[in-house]
């Protein structure tokens, strides 16, 4: 719609009925199951070494869009033991990125020399996530088409953007605490709850899903292992903290330059408290790793759909889609966990790998 022009209704109800048809033609084929193998593989190599060459040969600086350099910018400010949240970027913003999501993109940056790498290795990690989580190469591959014909993520690959890979690797961390710790009933409080620090500690909005994957089990905890967890939590985050704050000259520069202000302000604090209210009220129902992802993703849609309609009936049509005063991107933030349900429930009479 934003990028159609005068054609965008067209182009969006061919893409749409096209989407369709090729999950309904794909139903009905059944190839061998070493055809969709090889076609699964060579996509995830064609595509992979796609995303690199993007990143090396787009500028960055010609985009209209500046999440890489609000990472870039905390990361040379952290190894020049600055402050890195009062600096601004190419386009005169400060960065509000949360300290480990920074964290996140040092070795791409450090290596490459660009933190837009950071978007091809985490299209390796949905892969493999893709692996583990669909029983056969059927499944995996129809999935990895939807993800990359996806305009979304083509438009996050092509920009650098970190926010769908972040949403990525928020995933990963749910199936990988669910089937290591939740499932096996077996579940170390201090190994989670720093884990789950380092995940808060890249957006604000991965809580959503996290009450879903967490909020019964820590319930459920006794006494000792509920304060083993808060503490652990505690002392992560803080560490954390103190590596990106204790360079702020005063503690005026810290309030007035930090990105939970910035982060925190999307939304009004009634609404944000709504949603995660229902997130608690949902996750005693949960039941399976289905669950957690569908719900997760659900919610995190409704999240950014209701603001877009608040924006759309004060500020119309124009002002929302064309002259970008909402930032559709945010929508990306449920892509990854509505794959991963799609495919689940389209595949709802395959079991998950385990």
């Amino acid at each position: 719609m934003k990028y159609g022009e005068k054609y965008n209704i067209p182009i969006l109800t061919a893409f749409f009925i096209g989407i369709l048809a090729i999950v309904n033609f794909y139903n009905k084929i059944n190839c061998k199951e070493s055809v969709y193998k090889i076609l699964f593989w060579i996509l995830l190599s064609v595509f992979f070494i796609g995303s690199v060459g993007i990143n090396y040969f787009v500028d960055g600086k010609s985009l209209n869009v500046d999440r890489w350099d609000a990472m870039e910018i905390g990361i040379r400010a952290i190894f020049n033991n600055e402050y890195p949240y009062a600096i601004k970027d190419y386009m005169g913003r400060e960065s509000s990125n949360l300290p480990f999501l920074i964290i996140l993109g040092m070795p791409f940056y450090l290596l490459f020399g660009s933190v837009g790498y950071l978007q091809s290795f985490c299209f390796l990690l949905f892969s493999y996530l893709i692996f583990k989580i669909f029983k056969e190469y059927k499944q995996r591959l129809v999935i990895l088409i939807l993800l990359t014909i996806s305009p979304s993520y083509l438009w996050e690959i092509y920009t650098k953007s970190d926010l769908f890979s972040n949403f990525i690797i928020l995933v990963g961390f749910i199936y990988l605490i669910w089937k290591n710790f939740i499932e096996k009933k077996n579940f170390k409080a201090s190994t989670v709850a720093i884990l789950t620090s380092l995940m808060i500690l890249t957006r604000f909005s991965v809580i959503i899903p996290l009450i879903f994957l967490l909020f019964k089990p820590f319930f459920k905890f006794s006494v000792k292992d509920k304060l083993l967890f808060i503490i652990s939590s505690l002392i992560t985050i803080s560490g954390i903290l103190y590596l990106f704050f204790h360079q702020a000259d005063s503690l005026d520069l810290m309030i007035k330059h930090n990105p939970f202000i910035l982060q925190g302000g999307k939304q009004p604090m009634i609404i944000s408290a709504f949603y995660i209210i229902t997130a608690i009220i949902l996750s005693f129902k949960v039941k399976s790793f289905q669950h957690i992802i569908l719900w997760g993703g659900g919610l995190l849609f409704i999240c950014i759909l209701l603001p877009f309609l608040y924006f759309m009936m004060i500020l119309g049509y124009d002002d929302v889609i064309i002259n970008s005063n909402f930032d559709l991107s945010f929508f990306n933030m449920s892509m990854p966990f509505m794959l991963v349900a799609i495919g689940l429930t389209f595949f709802k009479s395959q079991k998950p790998q385990t």
